[in-house]
């Protein structure tokens, strides 16, 4: 019999990302496909995909895309993969509606979305794939049961065991009890609270840290979250409506998920509740909330812009109370510091966590994973969605509930897991890396050796020498052009003492030099230099052009 191979190709290892394949035969299946946000030594870089390289020319093998919820870091990299890969996907309500706001109408037209339900079981080639409802801090989020030749696969999604959720709706222990008994193969579960002690709270305690926030508020109060995450938007239209505020929303991809989160019945908002922008300015500061994004401190977003004072409608006033209800993912904590900062210089009040108990997680603690372990009762374990700490952890917490560690794989991205009906395997590793997204440039086009040079260039700044040269001299005066190395009269006698030392070098080096020799020769007499004198090497550009 042929074996099952899963394959991580993002969110192993980190936070974000995610992306897995399960592969059968010729047929292959796809569990989400989201992006990360880069770390600040990702200059220029607005998000990160999978490398899905591994499945390129096996195109005609995808039976289909699952999504377990919509979050940025589980739909973020569709639009990519979808336009490489025509594949049918398949996701619940409000997660589809998400996903279509994010597609292209092209897209739209030419990919095939399929809505599913919990209890519904979805054929895709060898597979069928049971979603069943979990509670996260996102509406309509599924585990996944999927059942394959060699034995029954669940995959947790990201959950938490909270028994008293903002929409009623707690995860679903009882389909998997019913799992357990039809017996699992393996369980892959999240893992992004394994060094969290104890349980997640509930979202409702959320509701009471607002309302603390608004009874104290005395100018406009401005919530910054996730776009996507519509419950938490919900708990903050009621708990402003009861301290009498009107509701603005800033951001295009939250007004966008919002229009789409009421239509299909997910947000409950009185048309009356929510005003423009410019509307709110003929209101009281105190009948003011504003909903914004830029919770991660994204130089472009609105809490972004505020902190730097270049929001073209908004300004932060004293009086103001800006909340981020959101974790800050692992990466991004110096850029967030840096928005509050700013914003606190601008007189904002600024309530976060953990100063405040604005935000609650959407991930299980130990307890709670656990209890997972224990009800589903896998044969195999594997710990998905965290960085390497995080699995490991996981790994721990899975021996304390009686597994064996040689049936626990810790593995990151691009592993190959080998599954029969009795065995697990690591098998090679391939391609799992980071993929750059900078505008439209994706890939090839922004590599890691771009990034490291952008990183040089951010550091110690960029020199650029331009010299003609004939006979072994230096003809007329070179162009020497800094940026981001010095300023004022340093950067001038610097330039001058550099100036000198091309001809210098030219000198030295003979009338017979070939140009590529001529200009490394400068480049390292320039860059020894900076070195000499300032302890410093900014990236030198070097053009010399031969006279006849």
């Amino acid at each position: 019999m042929e074996k099952l191979q899963i394959i991580p190709l993002g969110g192993l290892g980190e936070v974000g990302k995610n992306m897995l394949a399960l592969e059968y035969g010729r047929n292959i299946l796809v569990v989400d496909a989201g992006i990360m946000f880069p770390e600040s030594d990702m200059p220029g870089v607005d998000y990160i995909i999978p490398d899905y390289s591994y499945l390129r020319g096996k195109e005609d093998r995808l039976r289909g895309i699952v999504i377990t919820h919509g979050h940025e870091d589980h739909i973020g990299a569709l639009p990519h993969f979808l336009q490489d890969f025509n594949a049918p996907v398949y996701a619940t309500k409000l997660t589809r509606g998400l996903i279509e706001v994010k597609l292209s109408s092209n897209l739209q037209k030419r990919v095939k979305l399929q809505t599913m339900e919990p209890g519904d079981v979805v054929h895709l080639g060898p597979f069928e794939v049971e979603p069943y409802h979990v509670c996260h801090s996102i509406p309509d989020s599924v585990g996944l049961g999927i059942t394959t030749p060699v034995g029954l696969i669940v995959h947790s999604g990201d959950y938490k065991l909270d028994h008293t959720p903002v929409d009623g709706w707690p995860t679903d222990l009882a389909k998997l009890v019913e799992f357990n008994q039809r017996g699992v193969l393996a369980l892959l579960a999240d893992s992004t609270n394994s060094v969290n002690a104890g349980s997640t709270p509930s979202e409702r305690t959320l509701t009471t840290a607002l309302e603390d926030v608004f009874r104290g508020a005395k100018g406009r109060v401005i919530v910054a979250t996730f776009a996507s995450l519509i419950s938490r938007i919900q708990q903050v239209v009621e708990v402003a409506q009861r301290f009498g505020r009107k509701i603005a929303v800033a951001g295009s991809t939250m007004v966008k998920n919002i229009k789409m989160a009421r239509k299909l019945g997910y947000l409950d908002i009185p048309d009356d509740a929510i005003l423009s922008l410019q509307d709110i300015n003929r209101l009281q500061p105190s009948q003011v909330a504003i909903l914004a994004t830029g919770s991660q401190g994204e130089p472009s977003s609105i809490l972004g812009r505020l902190a730097l004072g270049r929001h073209p409608a908004l300004r932060v006033t004293p009086g103001d109370t800006i909340v981020l209800s959101s974790h800050t993912i692992p990466g991004n904590e110096e850029t967030v510091n840096a928005v509050i900062n700013r914003l606190f210089q601008r007189g904002g009040n600024v309530v976060y966590h953990p100063v405040a108990p604005v935000h609650v997680s959407g991930h299980a603690s130990q307890e709670e994973q656990k209890m997972l372990l224990s009800v589903v009762r896998p044969k195999f374990f594997v710990p998905v969605h965290g960085e390497l700490r995080h699995l490991k952890q996981h790994a721990v917490l899975a021996q304390e509930v009686g597994l064996a560690r040689t049936d626990i794989a810790v593995v990151e991205n691009g592993y190959m897991l080998r599954f029969s009906s009795d065995t697990m395997e690591i098998g090679e590793r391939i391609p799992g890396g980071y993929v750059f997204v900078d505008g439209n440039w994706v890939g090839d086009a922004v590599s890691s050796q771009v990034i490291r040079e952008r990183d040089a260039i951010a550091a110690s700044g960029v020199l650029s020498v331009v010299f003609c040269y004939t006979r072994g001299a230096v003809v007329g005066t070179p162009h020497i052009t800094a940026r981001g190395v010095a300023s004022g009269q340093t950067m001038t006698a610097m330039t001058d003492d550099v100036a000198r030392l091309v001809r210098r070098t030219v000198q030295t080096a003979g009338a017979a030099q070939p140009q590529e020799q001529m200009e490394a020769a400068v480049r390292q007499s320039v860059s020894d230099f900076f070195y000499q004198e300032a302890r410093n090497r900014p990236e030198i550009l070097v053009t010399a052009l031969p006279v006849s």
